[in-house]
């Protein structure tokens, strides 16, 4: 299929939500329910182990995930592994998280597919991981709302790295701020878990900011997207 500019689909690298626009492509993050029935999104599906589960879920629980994802994983059924990270407004359960970020870390290797991440206060823990581990694969910060010096601290560190905005461009300002900064090849957007704003808002939103042509911006995610994925897409 060849695609002029003005044809491009608005891709949405990050979404929680379910019934993509006829004028969009959207990596879907696999929900629990969806994770327990295997049942993937129709364009392309991400599967992890969120940090917030592992107050919500006993290890039993946890361990029949991790089966269900290394699963997928191994079935190329796939685009990405996560989201999973580190969130330190959950102090009590950070040893759980880094465990498991480091589970989703050696998936993502073993199999080379990107890796989606929730980052919240721990941008420190992600530039010391990469000093000791040195990932190959392509780690996409979902909702990024670290400052300019983590942004390239990080692209130093690993220039695979992908920074992602969505309803942040709203209502933060350090996000509008920091938006033109980001390289446009290391730029995705996305609509997470919002409900009220669909994907081709937040680009005129991001087209906004960065006076850029939307057709140009599309065209760079998309770019963006064939170059992390683990499978050519047309």
């Amino acid at each position: 299929m060849s695609l002029t500019l003005n044809q491009l689909p608005y891709l949405d690298i990050h979404t929680h939500r379910r019934g993509s626009t006829t004028d969009s492509v959207s990596v879907a993050c696999l929900s629990v329910d969806e994770l327990i029935q295997g049942q993937l999104f129709k364009d392309h599906s991400c599967a992890g182990i969120h940090p917030w589960w592992t107050e919500d879920y006993t290890q039993e629980e946890i361990s029949a995930f991790k089966e269900r994802i290394l699963k997928l994983a191994q079935d190329q059924r796939l685009w990405a592994i996560g989201e999973t990270g580190i969130d330190r407004a959950y102090p009590e359960f950070l040893d759980l998280q880094r465990e498991l970020f480091f589970w989703h870390l050696d998936l993502a290797e073993n199999y080379q597919l990107p890796l989606v991440i929730h980052s919240v206060r721990s941008g420190s823990d992600f530039l010391q991981i990469i000093k000791e581990r040195k990932p190959t694969t392509a780690w996409i910060f979902h909702d990024f709302r670290g400052n300019e010096n983590l942004m390239r601290d990080l692209l130093r560190l690993h220039p695979q790295s992908y920074f992602s905005f969505g309803m942040s461009i709203d209502n933060s300002p350090q996000v509008r701020e920091l938006l033109p900064l980001v390289p446009l090849q290391n730029l995705f957007l996305e609509t997470d878990d919002q409900k009220h704003l669909d994907i081709h808002d937040i680009y005129v939103r991001a087209e906004n900011i960065l006076k850029i042509d939307m057709d140009l911006l599309k065209s760079q995610i998309w770019l963006n997207f064939k170059k992390v994925s683990h499978t050519s897409q047309n």
